[in-house]
């Protein structure tokens, strides 16, 4: 009779919500189902304590969080441990999960829980962000989505869409590693996420007194964020952020816009390397500040790794007053390494004051900066206004510097390829007089890239020999992974192809018949040698086929420069053109043509030159010009005057001439070679030694 109700029920009120039973499963370490519950808080408060083994939560597809209470809390599990870990996911084949709701207390709090995996991939199989949790709310200061809090520590969030409505709210985020009162939210991961929207995507919040301690921000998507795409507000200790891809596609109304922007704490480390943030913009018509990487007031003792970021601000962002890739300020002393980055500064600016510093593809103006800084690309194209553009700008030159190889541009309106404390640069060989021991092999040159948010290189920048910079030691790969010359490393971000040997003389001389090729190398990168060809004119057509006509080894790599020759002996009159085909030991080569040809003329006398070797055993050379054309008779005669060979009875234009004679069937003793022409004859005397 009770099965028959509840069939009716169903029948007769299918819209009626019933309490979820059995919608969400609690599996032990080894996957065996321990039990079922109606919502993941039920499924989580089941776990017995101390815990002896690790546990599995999985939503069913019958889930529709009707029985959780928002926010849904997780709280300590004592003996949680790196062993002993939650993990929260969607059952395999529950694709397409949503947790939503209206909160302004956030959506999912981990309250001092530990050791928990919230994992948003279907059976934790997959690469692609599935479980979407979102807070619907567009005001609150606390209107988190997903909020640690009070010692929650060791936890790893992945692979979940974050969505938060409060772009134009100040204070919620979409993750916020908050405040504790006792011990800090430490050694949380923030992993392949996508994370949408909040004032901030990713906040981190604690205090001076109780900070949180390594807090990882990798591989994430963040976007359509209204103040930061990473905001570490305070109480952030050793904070890394790596291979996040951060833009937007809209903008608020928000004077202040940046993709990672920090307070520090004294004697920390931050570590900012391989993201990629782009299109950063706002709504506001006021002046606002635009800014990829930015620290306005460090405190002593912090450490700043930038390394091998893409940085693109070209939108217009009208009204802007500043627009920078990276920029740090303050007058604590502090480091800054900054490496392998590039960055794009663009768009049309209007307003500002006059004379300011509004746009800088890398802005320093920290007065006490401990600044190293190197291999570094910054462009700057942005244009307008009465404002300075700025490739690089040193605005405080106070600090202590190791600034080098790295190349800077700017060609707008007002632009300055460099600045050093109040004084714009554009010609290279001022600016590096003016920065002493630093910037001494600093070029200023545009670079082409794949777009204006893409910043891999392009040709004629993919291969260029100017954008080799210097190796660094702890700096191995690229922003893509890819691994680093050893000897000659890209500039910025971007390792292209293997910078070529770079040649920076090719010519020729002419002696007689004969041509001596001479080049030189500035850099040389895998280089096994140089093949050389020729190719001679014709009367038939303006070039024949091209002849290789010898090979000179390479240095394979050098950062020194090398001299090479090679000497292409007893040519015919005629005109010759020298190319060298570089190749390098994988096979890949490139042609480097002498920009002249070389013509070998026609003698001016008739000459018969000394055989060589004399004397010899068993063969001799014997060579000859002609001024003019005729008929030519090389005789050999013994030493009684005996004719005992014939080299040459032919008809010969004027030139150049080598003929070889073999006298093995002969007998040792003196010999003699005479040379007839039309008008003329020569004799030499030779000398067979067996």
């Amino acid at each position: 009779m009770k099965k028959f109700f509840i069939i009716s029920a169903l029948i007769l009120f299918p819209f009626l919500a019933f309490p979820q039973a059995g919608s969400v499963e609690l599996r032990d370490g080894g996957g065996n189902l321990v039990s079922t519950h109606a919502s993941i808080a039920e499924a989580y408060n089941a776990i017995p304590t101390p815990m002896t083994q690790s546990y599995l939560i999985e939503i069913l597809s019958a889930y529709d969080q009707s029985s959780e209470t928002i926010p849904i809390t997780l709280g300590a599990k004592d003996g949680a441990s790196a062993t002993n870990t939650i993990t929260i996911r969607p059952a395999a084949g529950n694709s397409g999960e949503i947790i939503s709701a209206t909160s302004t207390a956030g959506i999912l709090v981990l309250n001092d829980a530990d050791y928990i995996i919230l994992d948003g991939r279907p059976g934790g199989i997959g690469n692609t962000p599935d479980l979407r949790i979102q807070n619907l709310a567009t005001t609150g200061t606390n209107s988190n989505t997903i909020w640690l809090q009070n010692g929650a520590s060791n936890n790893v969030i992945q692979y979940v869409h974050v969505l938060n409505n409060t772009q134009n709210t100040a204070g919620p985020r979409a993750i916020v590693i908050g405040t504790s009162t006792t011990t800090g939210n430490d050694n949380n991961l923030i992993t392949n996420c996508k994370i949408e929207g909040g004032r901030s995507g990713v906040g981190i919040a604690g205090s001076t007194t109780v900070p949180n301690n390594n807090t990882r921000v990798s591989k994430c998507e963040i976007f359509n964020w209204g103040y930061a795409g990473i905001w570490v507000v305070s109480g952030g200790m050793n904070f890394t952020a790596d291979s996040n891809k951060i833009y937007q596609t809209v903008g608020v109304n928000n004077t202040i816009v940046s993709g990672i922007i920090m307070t520090t704490m004294a004697g920390a480390t931050y570590d900012l390397r391989k993201n990629w943030i782009y299109d950063l913009q706002t709504t506001s018509t006021s002046t606002s500040n635009i800014r990829g990487i930015y620290a306005a007031g460090p405190a002593a003792g912090t450490i700043f790794n930038v390394e091998n970021n893409m940085i693109s601000n070209t939108l217009d962002n009208l009204n802007a007053q500043t627009v920078t890739g990276i920029e740090f300020l303050g007058t604590n002393a502090y480091t800054a390494n900054i490496y392998y980055n590039t960055v794009k500064i663009g768009g049309n600016h209007s307003g500002g004051t006059v004379g300011a510093t509004t746009s800088a593809g890398i802005r320093i103006g920290a007065s006490a900066i401990t600044l190293n800084m190197k291999n570094n690309i910054a462009i700057n194209q942005r244009t307008g206004g009465n404002v300075n553009h700025i490739g690089f700008a040193l605005t405080s030159t106070t600090g202590t510097y190791d600034i080098d190889y790295n190349c800077y541009y700017a060609d707008g309106t007002n632009s300055y390829q460099a600045w050093l404390g109040t004084t714009g640069y554009n010609n290279l060989s001022d600016y590096k007089t003016a920065s002493g021991t630093n910037e001494q092999n600093t070029i200023f040159k545009n670079v082409s890239f794949v777009s204006s948010t893409n910043l891999h290189l392009v040709p004629p920048s993919d291969g260029d020999p100017d954008l080799a910079g210097i190796p660094l030691t702890n700096i191995t790969d690229d922003f893509d992974g890819d691994l680093r010359d050893n000897q000659f490393p890209y500039r910025g971000a971007d390792e292209a192809t293997t910078i070529p040997v770079e040649l920076t003389s090719f010519t020729a001389s002419v002696a007689k018949n004969s041509v001596t090729l001479l080049w030189s190398t500035a850099t040389e990168t895998n280089n096994r040698g140089f093949e050389i060809e020729r190719s001679q004119r014709s009367n038939v057509s303006s070039q024949t086929e091209w002849k290789t006509i010898g090979f000179v080894n390479g240095k394979g790599t050098s950062t020194e420069i090398n001299n090479y020759s090679f000497t292409d002996n007893e040519l015919s009159s005629g005109v010759y053109d020298y190319r060298l085909k570089q190749i390098d030991f994988d096979g890949t080569y490139k042609y480097y043509l002498l920009n002249e040809s070389i013509e070998i003329g026609i003698p001016d006398e008739f000459t018969l030159s000394q055989n060589y070797p004399n004397p010899f055993n068993p063969a001799t050379t014997i060579e000859f010009t002609l001024p003019k054309d005729s008929k030519v008779k090389l005789v050999i005669y013994n030493s009684i005057g005996e004719q005992v060979a014939e080299l040459v009875n032919n008809q010969l234009s004027a030139g150049y001439y080598k003929y070889n004679w073999n006298a093995s069937e002969f007998t040792s003793g003196v010999y003699y070679y005479k040379l007839i022409s039309d008008d003329s004859f020569l004799v030499k005397k030779m000398m067979l030694l067996k």
